[in-house]
C-alpha cells in the first residue's frame, strides 16, 4: 500500500511547500487566539458601521477623499451585519486571508523537483518571517492591507495563467477593486503591464490598458472629490535615530520636500533588503555606536544581508533564467520599487508588505537557479546546501519571531481594555463598547512578560521584560 506522502516525497512539487504554509497559519493562529479588538480602531469604525444605515454608509464610504477607501468601509458595514463584534469570526477571516496569500505565492512559483520545493519553502518562510507582513494578521474587519495584498499577486497569479489572456479585460474591476481597498492597489497596472512586457502568458495589451483605464477612473474620482490633497501633509516618520514630528519634518524639510520622499522611499527599500533602518530609523548603527547591539538584531541584519546577496546572484545568472523565472524576477522587482515608492510619504514597516513578497520571490528564484546551475559541481553544491540550510533556518526563526510579537500584541490590545482605557479616551458606556470589551476580556492572554528572558535575547518583541 501506497502513502500519499510516500507520493509527495517521491515527487515533490506544490504540496510540500502549500502543506508548510498550513502548518504556519495554524501556528499562528494558536498565538492569535487571545487577541482582542485594538480600542481607539476599532471603536471609531464600528460607531460607524452600527450607526448608519446602508444609503449612509454607501455616502461616507464613495464620498470622502481623504484616505479614499470605500470598500473598507462597505465591508466593515457588511461584516458587522453577518458577525456583529464576534472576535472569533473576523479572526477566522484574516487567518483565511493569510494562509491564501502564502498558497498564492506558492501558486506563483509552481514548484517541481527538490530544489524548487525547498526554495519554495524557504520562500514562504521568509514571508511569514519578514516584519513588513505582519500587518496582514492585524485584527481589522476584514483586514484590507491583506485583501489589497491578495488582488495584486492574485491579480499577477492571473498573467502568468494561459486561460486569463481570454478573459484578460476581467483586469480591469480587479485593479478598481484593489485600489478602492487601499492605495496598494496602484501596484496592479504597473505589475500588470511589466508582465506583459515579459510575455507573461495571461495577459494582453488589452488587459494592461484595461488596468490603466481602471488608474484613471479611480484618478479621476478622488481628484473630482476635491479634499484629497488634505492627505499630503507631514505625518510623523522616523529620522536618522529618532522620531521626527510632523512640525519638525515641516520645517526641516520646507525648501526641499522631495529630499524627505526620497529617504521614505530608500528607508522602505533598505527595510527589506537588511532589516535597517526600520521605520525609517537605523536602530542597528545606533546601537552599534552605543555599543549595545541586541543579538537579535544582529541576527536580523545578517539573515536578511544573506538573503540580499542570493537574490543579488540573479544579476549574474539572468541569462539561464527560463522565461517564467523572467517573469517572476521582473514581478519581483516590481513589487519592492512599487511598494517602497508609496512610502514618499512616510515610512512604516506596514508599507513594506509587497516589497516583502517581492523580495521572497526573487529569493525562491535565486536559489533554484543556484541549485540547478552547479548541479554537476560538487564544492558548488555543498556551498548552496549550506547556504539553503541557513536561509531556510534563519527564516523559520525569524517566522517564530512573528509569531512571539502576535502573542505580545494580544497582551497589549488587552492592557489596552483594562490598564490603558481612560488614558486612551475609551469614552462614555455604551452598548457597542461593552460588547467589544467584554468580547475582549473574555479570555485573558498570557503575559508575555512571564516569557523565558531569552526569548527576549535572541528575538524582537512587541513589549520590553
Amino acid at each position: 500500500m501506497r502513502w500519499p506522502v510516500t507520493d509527495i516525497l517521491r515527487r515533490p512539487g506544490p504540496a510540500i511547500p502549500l502543506l508548510w504554509s498550513v502548518a504556519l497559519t495554524a501556528a499562528f493562529a494558536v498565538a492569535y487566539a487571545p487577541q482582542g479588538w485594538p480600542l481607539v480602531d476599532m471603536s471609531r469604525l464600528f460607531a460607524s458601521a452600527a450607526g448608519n444605515d446602508w444609503p449612509q454608509t454607501l455616502v461616507d464610504a464613495f464620498g470622502r477623499g481623504r484616505e479614499y477607501r470605500p470598500l473598507q468601509v462597505v465591508l466593515t458595514k457588511l461584516l458587522y451585519q453577518v458577525g456583529g463584534v464576534t472576535l472569533w469570526f473576523y479572526k477566522s477571516l484574516i487567518l483565511l486571508q493569510f494562509a491564501a496569500i502564502l498558497a498564492v505565492v506558492v501558486w506563483l512559483l509552481r514548484p517541481t523537483g527538490w530544489p524548487r520545493t525547498v526554495s519554495a519553502v524557504v520562500a514562504v518562510c521568509c514571508v511569514a518571517g519578514l516584519p513588513s507582513s505582519q500587518i496582514l494578521l492585524a485584527l481589522f474587519p476584514g483586514n484590507v492591507y491583506s485583501l489589497a495584498t491578495l488582488v495584486v499577486i492574485g491579480t499577477a497569479a492571473l498573467a502568468l495563467h494561459p486561460p486569463m489572456r481570454a478573459v484578460d479585460w476581467g483586469f480591469l474591476p480587479l485593479t478598481l477593486i484593489g485600489l478602492l481597498l487601499l492605495e496598494l492597489g496602484v501596484l496592479v497596472p504597473a505589475v500588470l503591464t511589466v508582465l506583459w512586457l515579459t510575455r507573461a502568458p495571461g495577459v494582453s495589451g488589452r488587459g494592461v490598458g484595461a488596468s490603466w483605464v481602471a488608474l484613471a477612473v479611480y484618478a479621476g474620482i478622488r481628484l473630482s472629490l476635491g479634499n484629497s490633497a488634505d492627505g499630503l501633509q507631514y505625518v510623523e516618520s522616523g529620522l536618522g535615530f529618532a522620531d521626527a514630528s510632523r512640525a519638525e519634518l515641516g520645517e526641516l524639510f520646507a525648501n526641499a520636500p522631495y529630499l524627505f520622499a526620497l529617504y521614505n522611499v530608500a528607508a522602505s527599500t533598505l527595510t527589506i533588503l537588511l532589516s535597517e533602518p526600520r521605520a525609517g530609523k537605523f536602530k542597528f548603527i545606533e546601537s552599534l555606536l552605543v555599543g549595545n547591539t541586541p543579538v537579535w538584531l544582529w541576527f536580523h541584519v545578517a539573515s536578511s544581508a544573506l538573503t540580499t546577496v542570493v537574490v543579488g546572484s540573479l544579476i549574474a545568472t539572468h541569462k539561464r533564467l527560463t522565461s517564467r523565472d523572467r517573469q517572476l524576477a521582473a514581478l519581483g522587482v516590481t513589487l519592492i520599487v512599487g511598494s517602497s515608492a508609496l512610502a514618499f510619504l512616510y515610512t512604516r514597516d506596514r508599507i513594506a508588505v509587497m516589497a516583502g513578497i517581492g523580495y521572497a520571490l526573487l529569493l525562491a528564484v535565486a536559489l533554484a537557479t543556484l541549485s540547478e546551475r552547479v548541479r554537476e559541481q560538487r564544492w558548488g553544491r555543498c556551498l548552496v546546501g549550506i547556504t539553503v540550510v541557513l536561509l531556510a533556518g534563519g527564516w523559520t526563526v525569524r517566522s517564530g519571531e512573528t509569531w512571539l510579537r502576535v502573542r505580545d500584541t494580544a497582551w497589549e490590545t488587552y492592557l489596552e481594555w483594562t490598564d490603558r482605557y481612560d488614558s486612551l479616551g475609551g469614552g462614555p458606556p455604551s452598548d457597542l463598547l461593552d460588547g467589544l470589551r467584554s468580547s475582549v476580556l473574555t479570555r485573558v492572554p498570557d503575559d508575555p512578560r512571564d516569557d523565558p528572558s531569552w526569548t527576549y535575547t535572541f528575538f524582537e518583541r512587541e513589549i520590553s521584560r
